[in-house]
């Protein structure tokens, strides 16, 4: 067998699913140790792997095709029995994982809580490394007595003899560790002094048969005393001593501390039950006529499936006031909480029940072992006195509208694996809940907006209707900027409760009649008589928004300020269905945000652009599989040397029936659609063969290539710029052109991009320099070539002093972080002079040469 490296783990998967052993090496990372993995999924496979090779610990689903956990559990204790075996599995049940501890697996960890995996296996490769270091001690044992001390005061078992009356005549030093006791203080006691009452009362009853039989025991677990108080559980082997004659005259034997295992399988039946919980609630569900059913039916199977000798549900009557809607279990522990259910939920909570103090505060209250800091004193002595030794109350509901208490007769450690299982529980309820509310609101959704309760687009349409019939209208539709970004990065239930905060404010402020719809997403129409020209029905809604704006919205304890965009139109004069209207309406918007603009009237220039916009976006779709796109290259020269250096890669797209469309129409469609992703894909390829092209005349000049910000987003971009690139490194063939705007959003993600591309061999430029964050603590930490001066600067420098000092700063900042630093635009002879003495390295422009195909670029720009 391979002896293993240093520092080595050797891991055997038995496993059929190759994602479910990444997630397991994910979690085993940790470890901080080279990991070798081995993977077989049938019995053969496992045997010939255990045959070849020695793994340290062995992984083992529970349930495979054709192949079970427990068979290869069975494989591995007759070939490799030292060899640690863990279930890491999410389809065992409560009987087979005991079983399997007690068949020899080391541990039990379930795949929807990977995060006791490596503990677990740090403790499994401690325990057999101490099971080997045991092992070759009792080979010590027979050669040597002396040795055999030595192993017996060494190991973490307590080794002891008794004589026939079961007075200690040996311990080893173990037991200290144990049960707190010396071996001096042990030796001559009686060892069911130590035992707590019911098992001493076991073993009185049992060991006089035992004795009388001269007979041993093996794996007999029993609770002792410690020291401190506490409790442990020991599993007892032992083997009778006999004299000369064949008389007992006592036992000697092994205990074994097995507290941990016994209180994981009990933790193992508790978490099976609640899972039990769990999986009948999706019944009960669909059995539920109502909120109310589904409730009582939640707490009956609390206390039927999961174990639990009360439930109860207290919910929100009043704003101040809870009461008990649904309860099941001890009518004792019930009728308590019934007396306390109507107490009003003060500021202070002193003196409140866990479940109003859970309320309160919308936070869990766990009260373990009868005992809690935060909960009143009374209350657990009146609990007590019902039979509860342990309760915890769940809020149900991301902002509270009751709460889960569940009473236990036992005292219950409440570990964060058991919470997250209940608090699953009660997202589950509060799922269920809110879906039966939803089927009782469907007449209402018909009509209304879900987020809001504001008029959806299909009242809208009718509304508007009767609102023409009485009149004209100003009909205007309002926007929330930067609305996908604040969903984005708050969550959903933010972005929905800024939308009801908006569409609450904007019916406040809107006039008497006037009607006020949220058709979908971010957007909402106003309706209301119109009363002047357009031009005054902007004003007026422009106002109007202004006060919708000027305070804070309060979200979730976060002061949030937005901004609007709005477009407005008269109804009938210049839209007269409801299609038409919202049409203009979305036109008009479309404008305003992309000028900036608070509000835009509607116009019909608006709305050709629209149509325009729609055309282009419907063409592109189809532009790069008709091999529509065309490379067009600008050169750039050497500012000293005068000398080619290479060229830029710009996109063009030749229309079938319009002719080449402008790169400011087309590009920012391209980004908004998502199709710049395959477009960019292109350029790359069609610039690398114009490369291979070059490289064969013996010209060696790279070509620079323009990066979106939607290509930089994708996750598998740097991927496919490997697998381009990675071959014959074909990576020093491009730049790669990155505005410093676009890299500045998520500096450290950017960082690591550009090192990747830079180990392909990639040059690395800053575009656009100096028009976005220009922060000379960013671009120091940038792993960037070159810095390009942007055009704007540039075309300002024979005519405005400051600009020619700020670009004589940004080229001495360049060098001095060793950049090299080119000009675009430059269109005269004075702006190229003025560049070649500020030591600018690289120019590009119109001066030195327009755009050109790449076929005649070839034939008139190369050398």
């Amino acid at each position: 067998m391979d002896k293993p490296a240093a520092n080595e783990l050797r891991i055997l998967f038995v496993e059929d699913s190759a994602l479910d052993m990444e997630l397991s090496l994910h979690e085993l990372k940790g470890l901080g140790r080279k990991l070798s993995v081995t993977c077989v999924s049938a019995a053969d496979t496992l045997r010939g792997t255990l045959a070849r090779s020695n793994p340290d610990v062995i992984l083992s689903d529970f349930s495979m095709p054709g192949f079970s956990g427990m068979h290869a559990l069975e494989i591995v204790r007759e070939i490799a029995p030292d060899i640690p075996f863990i279930f890491v599995s999410g389809t065992i049940g409560e009987e087979a994982a005991i079983e399997a501890l007690q068949q020899g697996a080391a541990d039990y960890v379930l795949k929807e809580n990977l995060r006791r995996l490596r503990p677990a296996v740090e403790r499994a490769l401690k325990a057999a490394a101490a099971r080997r270091e045991m092992l070759g001690m009792q080979q010590a044992l027979r050669e040597s007595e002396e040795r055999f001390r030595t192993i017996v005061e060494t190991t973490e078992d307590w080794i002891w003899e008794t004589d026939r009356h079961g007075v200690k005549c040996y311990a080893n030093s173990s037991v200290m560790k144990i049960l707190g006791y010396s071996p001096a203080e042990v030796v001559g006691r009686n060892a069911l002094e130590m035992m707590v009452d019911e098992d001493r009362a076991e073993v009185e009853r049992v060991l006089p048969s035992l004795v009388a039989a001269k007979r041993g025991w093996q794996r007999w677990t029993l609770r002792w005393r410690h020291h401190d108080g506490g409790i442990r559980m020991l599993e007892s082997t032992a083997h009778p001593v006999l004299d000369a004659s064949g008389t007992l005259i006592g036992y000697r034997g092994v205990d074994r501390d097995v507290t941990e295992r016994v209180q994981q399988e009990a933790k193992i039946r508790q978490l099976a039950r609640i899972h039990a919980v769990l999986s009948a609630l999706g019944n009960a569900v669909l059995r539920s006529r109502d909120t109310s059913e589904l409730l009582d039916l939640s707490c009956r199977l609390a206390v039927d499936q999961g174990g639990f000798k009360a439930a109860a549900i207290t919910a929100r009557t009043t704003a101040n006031t809870l009461t008990m809607t649904s309860g099941f279990g001890d009518p004792a522990v019930l009728a308590l909480v019934a007396k306390h259910d109507q107490l009003p939920l003060g500021p202070s909570g002193i003196g409140e029940p866990p479940f109003m103090q859970a309320m309160r505060t919308a936070s869990m209250i766990v009260t373990r072992d009868g005992s809690s800091a935060q909960t009143p004193a009374g209350w657990i002595a009146e609990m007590a006195r019902a039979g509860v030794a342990a309760q915890i109350s769940l809020p149900i509901g991301n902002e509270p509208w009751g709460v889960m208490t569940l009473f236990a007769g036992m005292p219950q450690t409440f570990d964060d694996e058991e919470i997250d299982l209940l608090r699953q529980l009660t997202n589950e309820v509060d799922y269920a809940r809110d879906f039966i509310a939803k089927s009782e609101r469907l007449e209402f959704l018909a009509y209304n907006n879900p987020t809001t309760g504001l008029p959806n687009r299909t009242a809208f349409y009718e509304l508007i209707l009767s609102c023409i019939e009485r009149g004209p209208q100003v009909v205007a539709m309002v926007d929330i900027e930067r609305f996908r970004y604040i969903n984005r990065t708050r969550g959903r239930r933010f972005g929905d409760a800024l939308l009801r905060e908006v569409g609450s404010r904007l019916r406040s402020l809107a006039a008497q009649g006037a009607v006020v719809a949220h058709p979908g997403d971010d957007a909402f129409v106003l309706a209301f008589a119109q009363t002047g020209a357009i031009d005054d029905a902007a004003r007026d809604i422009e106002a109007l928004l202004g006060r919708c704006a000027e305070l804070p919205f309060m979200i979730q304890g976060e002061q949030i300020h937005v901004r609007f965009h709005c477009s407005v139109l008269m109804a009938p004069l210049q839209a007269q269905t409801p299609d038409a209207i919202e049409h203009g309406l979305v036109a008009a918007l479309a404008e305003a945000q992309a000028l900036d603009h608070p509000v835009m009237a509607f116009t019909e220039g608006a709305s050709r652009r629209m149509v325009r916009q729609v055309g282009l976006e419907r063409d592109l779709r189809l532009a790069l599989k008709n091999s529509e796109f065309e490379l067009y290259l600008q050169p750039k020269y050497g500012a000293v040397s005068r000398q080619l250096t290479g060229a830029e890669v710009l996109l063009r797209w030749r229309h079938p029936a319009d002719g080449l469309v402008s790169p400011a129409e087309f590009i920012p469609v391209l980004e908004e659609t998502g199709a710049i992703v395959d477009v960019g894909v292109w350029v790359r390829q069609e610039s690398l063969r114009i490369f291979r092209r070059w490289q064969a005349r013996g010209l060696m000049m790279r070509l620079s290539v323009n990066v979106s910000a939607r290509e930089l987003r994708q996750v598998d971009f740097i991927d496919k710029c490997e697998a381009l690139l990675a071959a014959d490194g074909y990576g020093r063939a491009l730049e790669i052109e990155i505005t410093e705007s676009l890299l500045m959003g998520d500096i450290d993600r950017s960082i690591a991009i550009l090192q990747r591309l830079r180990a392909l061999g990639c040059r690395i430029a800053i575009d656009d320099f100096g028009t976005g964050y220009s922060s000379l603590n960013y671009l120091s930490r940038l792993p960037a070539d070159a810095l390009k001066i942007d055009q704007s600067f540039v075309g300002r420098l024979s005519t405005d002093r400051d600009t020619l000092a700020l670009v004589e700063n940004i080229v001495a900042l360049a060098h001095s972080l060793g950049l090299i630093v080119v000009a675009e635009g430059v269109e005269n002879a004075e702006q190229a002079d003025l560049l070649r003495r500020m030591g600018c390295d690289e120019l590009q422009g119109f001066l030195l040469g327009r755009p050109l195909p790449v076929d005649e670029f070839e034939q008139s720009v190369l050398p």
